[in-house]
C-alpha cells in the first residue's frame, strides 16, 4: 500500500510573492479606498507601484501581494513611531 501524503494546508503552497492582486484588492487590504491608494502611490515613494498587464493605457495594474503586505508593515511602523 502507498503511503498517503499529508494534505497540504493553503499556507504551505500559497506564496504571497507570486500572488497578483488588482488595485481595488490592494487598496482594501490596506484599508483605503482605491482613490486614496492612488494618491498614496503618487505621494509615497515606498508605496508599491504595481505593474501593468500590457502596453495599452487602459491595461489593468496588478500588485504582488507580498509587496502590499510589506508596505502595510511599513505604514504600521511609521504610524506607531509617530504616535509614540
Amino acid at each position: 500500500m502507498q503511503a498517503v501524503e499529508k494534505s497540504r494546508t493553503p499556507e504551505s503552497w500559497v506564496d504571497p510573492r507570486f500572488i497578483q492582486i488588482p488595485r481595488k484588492e490592494a487598496a482594501r487590504i490596506l484599508g483605503r479606498s482605491p482613490t486614496e491608494f492612488d494618491r498614496m502611490r503618487k505621494a509615497d515613494p515606498e508605496c508599491p507601484q504595481g505593474f501593468k498587464t500590457g502596453t495599452d493605457r487602459s491595461c489593468s495594474v496588478l500588485f504582488r501581494l507580498s509587496d502590499i503586505y510589506d508596505y502595510s508593515a511599513k505604514l504600521m511602523t511609521r504610524y506607531s513611531n509617530g504616535n509614540a
